[in-house]
């Protein structure tokens, strides 16, 4: 009796043992798949974002303003010559969004609905340029998908006023 409760334990554990070393294996490889996928989806990094307050005030004074109903958009060039050719092109983008749009989980969507449009509409964004986005109440009824429709509108719309100018 007590050989055969020896007996499995040991396969047991051997189980587990083996269990765990498959989990690891498994656990570092996605590891290293969710790095390289998120580089080539373009993650937001914190080298996208703007994080100074002297720099959220400089693109509010100086950038040009589109608004709408739901947000407010300035873009300003990029004055800052300490970067390194790599990151010469780099847009970056500031997201504010005050308690009046409605509580944390709301804005907290309202941001991360921002950050994923900045990440698709990179590209499309002047190079060396600063975005300062400002959410108005009206954005928290928005979809995802509406909220990235009137980003692209605001800066199309900029863009071709630039055009004009």
């Amino acid at each position: 009796m007590d050989f055969e409760r020896e007996t499995r334990r040991e396969e047991g554990a051997r189980f587990l043992n083996a269990a765990a070393r498959r989990a690891e294996n498994a656990s570092q490889r996605l590891f290293l798949r969710s790095k390289s996928v998120a580089y080539e989806t373009g993650r937001f990094q914190q080298a996208d974002r703007i994080l100074s307050t002297r720099d959220f005030r400089r693109v509010v004074k100086s950038g040009k303003r589109t608004a709408s109903g739901s947000f407010v958009v300035m873009i300003a060039p990029r004055t800052s010559q300490a970067e390194d050719e790599a990151n010469e092109n780099r847009r970056k983008l500031g997201v504010t969004v005050s308690k009046r749009v409605g509580n944390a989980v709301v804005r907290n969507r309202v941001k991360r609905c921002i950050r994923e449009w900045f990440r698709h509409a990179r590209e499309g964004l002047p190079a060396r340029s600063e975005i300062v986005v400002i959410a108005r109440r009206k954005a928290r009824d928005l979809q995802g998908s509406e909220i990235a429709t009137v980003l692209d509108q605001m800066i199309q719309h900029q863009q071709s006023r630039q055009g004009t100018a």
